[in-house]
């Protein structure tokens, strides 16, 4: 076989959106024998959009050509390293596709409770544009639902697709609230499942992951996002909503959330 259809050795980060994707890749790409990749929607991109402009991919777009374009790319950014890792939250709503055109992936997913990534994606959802992943739904919920209720509805939707793609798949599942309470035990867990060794560069890196806002690490274009409105990570939603909002929050998210034991 040649460059394109050669197995690689890679693994995707997939997560709905503000659920922690780009501190976990930076984690993972913090060891030296990975070249890491942010975001490659320039790659991605070329096998188009799905349902309703939606970025959910299945099978059925993973032509041939799609394929050889897609696998040909990242092989080349891979280039001598010995693992290529790429992070995308759009990648969550297109599991089916990603396992076409890369069967030898290792999938990890990461999960962030649904109250916490609302407030998160508030300002790239809840207003006039949708700036985020776009599940099937989107223009049903920027017609429908506003403000905090629409981002609440956008992770139910991005964590069905997900639940429902990866039920029967190989993958890491890690939760956002355990990275940041113990970095370094989850770094190594991880590292095993990525079969590379452990390395000082990547607990030196853990030190970064802490729950605390002030004062604290922001992960690559994460910025843009953060608002300082919030002294911790987990459970801001007790800071930013008021308590009409949490109800409502919690009454549509109640299934989701206690079906992923969350405290509600």
């Amino acid at each position: 076989m040649g460059l394109i259809e050669d197995r690689l050795n890679l693994a995707l980060i997939m997560g709905c959106a503000r659920s922690g994707t780009s501190i976990l890749g930076e984690l993972i790409g913090a060891h030296p024998e990975v070249c890491y990749k942010h975001e490659a929607h320039s790659v991605w991109n070329k096998a188009g959009l799905g349902e309703n402009d939606s970025h959910r991919l299945t099978a059925e777009h993973a032509t041939p050509k799609v394929r050889h374009k897609i696998r040909k790319r990242f092989a080349e950014e891979k280039g001598a390293a010995a693992m290529f890792v790429e992070k995308c939250p759009r990648s969550v709503l297109r599991i089916p596709f990603i396992r076409a055109v890369f069967p030898e992936a290792k999938l990890i997913h990461i999960i962030r409770d649904g109250r916490d990534v609302a407030c998160s994606m508030l300002p790239g959802v809840g207003g006039e544009e949708w700036k985020h992943l776009k599940p099937p739904n989107w223009k049903q919920l920027m017609t429908e639902q506003r403000g905090i209720l629409r981002c609440a509805h956008a992770w139910q939707a991005v964590l069905k697709i997900a639940r429902q793609d990866l039920a029967d798949v190989e993958h890491f599942e890690i939760r956002y609230e355990e990275l940041l309470e113990a970095p370094e035990s989850h770094a190594r867990v991880l590292l095993k499942f990525l079969e590379l060794p452990e390395h000082p560069s990547v607990f030196e890196f853990c030190k970064k992951i802490q729950n605390e806002t002030a004062d604290s690490y922001h992960a690559e274009k994460q910025v843009k996002w953060f608002r300082e409105d919030h002294r911790a990570r987990v459970g801001r939603w007790r800071e930013n909503l008021t308590e009409a909002e949490a109800r409502e929050v919690e009454e549509l998210l109640r299934p989701t959330l206690e079906f992923l034991n969350y405290q509600v």
